[in-house]
């Protein structure tokens, strides 16, 4: 009880915050004080306001590569879909202010678009939602998470579903569609 206390302070906080975010995001230097509230909130999702250990523990993976083009790195990928668009790239920034805006970062790494969806890649097929999911608890696994996700049927509906609405594609996600979603979405 008192951990799910935590969590629904933890999230209206977040929704006092969430005003703060999309203006830092494409800014050079991120407002310090952006960057500790953006912080606090590392596992949970900006939509649906959930928090996950197994989502926590990707983003700081994603965060240890230290890049500038996140969209190279798979943890950074997978981070986007559990945390936020808009989180992940504001706490790059807040680390590295080389970091550019969302519409600036290169696009999603042709590799990291083939481990998704596998020897298809080269023919355009694109992401199921098995490949995703094959993805994020490989990216989970490199992360070396401890708390998993409470079921698959959670990762579906908190962070494919998301995905998938935005995207407009049915029940599979082209590549331009996910690398949209990457610069676009503001998730």
């Amino acid at each position: 009880m008192r951990f799910t206390s935590a969590l629904i302070a933890a999230a209206l906080a977040h929704i006092a915050t969430a005003s703060v975010l999309p203006a830092v995001i494409g800014a050079r230097a991120p407002d310090p004080e952006a960057c500790i509230q953006a912080e606090k909130y590392i596992g949970i999702h900006d939509t649906t306001f959930s928090y996950s250990p197994a989502c926590a523990s990707v983003t700081f993976s994603c965060l240890k590569e230290n890049g500038t083009s996140i969209w190279s790195h798979s943890a950074c990928v997978a981070a986007a879909t559990c945390q936020g668009t808009e989180s992940v790239i504001l706490l790059n920034q807040c680390q590295n202010p080389n970091v550019l805006a969302a519409s600036s970062i290169p696009n999603l790494a042709a590799a990291i678009y083939g481990n998704i969806v596998g020897p298809c890649a080269s023919t355009g097929c694109p992401i199921t939602q098995q490949n995703y999911i094959d993805f994020i608890y490989s990216s989970m696994s490199a992360a070396n998470v401890t708390e998993w996700p409470s079921s698959v049927n959670d990762v579906i509906s908190q962070w494919w579903n998301p995905i998938t609405a935005w995207a407009a594609t049915g029940d599979s996600i082209p590549y331009s569609n996910f690398n949209d979603w990457l610069h676009w979405s503001n998730s």
